[in-house]
């Protein structure tokens, strides 16, 4: 199976999704159906059997491919099935909404790399602001997971913009393992972002401290400002494509001091760049 094409939160459900027709349209009305069917019997394929009457291989195929286009088997639970069917294809993908749960995204990122084949990345597809910023905790919580077991492994990701970053929102995150570990800790003069940060200008910023052979971080909190950040990173990658310069990043929840808000802390995610020589 190449990319599966269907949102996390439908992996990670228990309950089969409604059953569609092929093509992913609604199936017609019983009466329009049986009207149309003198029509359609002479230039379609032969009906599949009832599942009652099915033969015992075709039986061992549904269970087998439980997300073929049509819907799970019956009976079965997505979640234990589909996360090694995403990890055994050739281009893992999920999908991550805004709703999702960062914890349980965590938790199948792990098992869909741990299961993975060889050095396979993982793409994360999320779109729209409250999508990525679901996504970017889930990797953190993710990274940590990882870190902790007792052979330590980082995760570093690529955004990926399938749209100018101008306008766009889409963005695939390329997800891997790396037997170096990013240690990083928050600075003083770390970056930082807000809403209306302008994204070429800390594009630029982060650019530059890469030529200068600096390390680079950028701390934020919120939807707006996290995809502000993952738009630069991507934007700043462009600005270094012609010194064939190439950037990842991990990313972490810390709790810093609020500067707006007196004697108090809060929650961040602090995105570390790293950068390689093509």
């Amino acid at each position: 199976m190449a990319n599966i094409d269907i949102s996390l939160d439908d992996i990670i459900s228990a309950k089969a999704p409604p059953r569609r027709a092929p093509g992913g349209r609604r199936a017609a009305p019983r009466a329009a159906a049986a009207a149309a069917a003198p029509r359609a019997a002479a230039a379609t394929a032969p009906r599949a059997a009832p599942r009652a009457a099915r033969t015992p291989r075709a039986a061992a195929n549904t269970r087998a491919a439980p997300y073929r286009r049509g819907g799970a088997a019956e009976g079965e639970h997505m979640a234990n099935a589909s996360v090694a069917d995403v990890a055994h294809s050739s281009r893992p993908l999920l999908k991550v909404k805004g709703e999702s749960r960062p914890n349980t995204v965590a938790g199948a990122i792990c098992s869909v790399l741990r299961q993975a084949r060889g050095d396979a990345a993982l793409a994360v597809l999320a779109t729209g602001p409250a999508a990525i910023n679901q996504a970017m905790k889930a990797m953190a919580i993710a990274r940590k997971y990882l870190l902790e077991e007792p052979t330590p492994v980082d995760l570093v990701c690529t955004p990926v913009f399938e749209q100018d970053v101008r306008a766009g929102s889409n963005v695939s995150f390329q997800v891997s393992k790396s037997s170096k570990i990013i240690e990083r800790e928050p600075l003083e003069e770390d970056l930082a972002a807000k809403e209306k940060t302008d994204v070429f200008k800390l594009a630029g910023a982060i650019a530059g401290r890469i030529r200068d052979g600096e390390e680079v971080a950028v701390t934020t909190k919120g939807a707006i400002p996290v995809l502000v950040v993952v738009k630069a990173i991507a934007t700043a990658q462009d600005y270094l494509s012609e010194a064939e310069i190439s950037l990842k990043f991990v990313v972490s929840i810390v709790d810093l001091e609020n500067p707006e808000i007196r004697d108090a802390t809060s929650t961040y995610l602090h995105f570390a760049i790293v950068s390689e020589k093509n």
